[in-house]
This record gives C-alpha cells, sequence and structure tokens, in this order.
C-alpha cells in the first residue's frame, strides 16, 4: 500500500529550511559536527558559568559524556581538532568547581544562529 502524500504548509517549509540552515552552520565546523555537542553548546549559552555537572542535569547526559562533549568544544579535545568555542575555568569560589563560558569563537556561532531564528 502507498503511503498518502503529505505536502508541508508553507510555514512548515519555512521551518524546515531554517532547520537546515542551521544545521549547515554547524557543519562549516565540521561535517560530522554531533548533535549533542550542539545541544550543549546551546545549554551552556544560556547558562554561562555553569558546571560540568549542572550541564549533564539539564541535557539528560552522563557526566562522563559531558566532559568529554566539553573537552572536544573547548581546546581540550582529545583526538582531532579542538573547536575552541568553550572556555573552562575553575570556579574562585570552589577549585575543583570547573564553570563553563562560551569564548568569542562560541558567541559568534549563536549570534548567526540566532540571526537564522
Amino acid at each position: 500500500m502507498k503511503s498518502p502524500q503529505v505536502q508541508h504548509s508553507s510555514k512548515g517549509k519555512t521551518q524546515i529550511a531554517t532547520l537546515l540552515n542551521l544545521l549547515h552552520l554547524f557543519q562549516k565546523i565540521d561535517p560530522e559536527f554531533p548533535l549533542q555537542y550542539a545541544i550543549s553548546l546551546a545549554v551552556i549559552s544560556q547558562n554561562e558559568g555553569m558546571s560540568l555537572t549542572s550541564l549533564s542535569e539539564k541535557t539528560g547526559l552522563a557526566l562522563s559524556t559531558i566532559s568529554r562533549i566539553v573537552g572536544a568544544l573547548s581546546d581540550y579535545r582529545a583526538n582531532g581538532n579542538p573547536y575552541g568555542l568553550v572556555e573552562i575555568r575553575l570556579s574562585p569560589q570552589e577549585r575543583r568547581k570547573k564553570e563553563l563560558y562560551l569564548t568569542e569563537k562560541g558567541w559568534k556561532l549563536i549570534n548567526s544562529i540566532e540571526a537564522l531564528l
């Protein structure tokens, strides 16, 4: 049995086009930029100064996964070139706590995303 032909509304086409443009922005950074990285970057942009644990809680990703993601988004990627989008700072109040901030490059990407939306 053939599935029925469903067409997008004009609003739906526009939204899909926006989504594709957004995904292409991430592809410019890396053709295989993982979705978890994009989600983590967006959450950090809304909560600068947050800890790795907070990022783990807000994204629903394991702390070990978040640690790897933040390493890649910052300058500490184990394999491949780091993206330089996030800066890791030690908390002035708690020396063991790491705080996450966007770099200038990270903010440029977020501003490009906001311009699309």
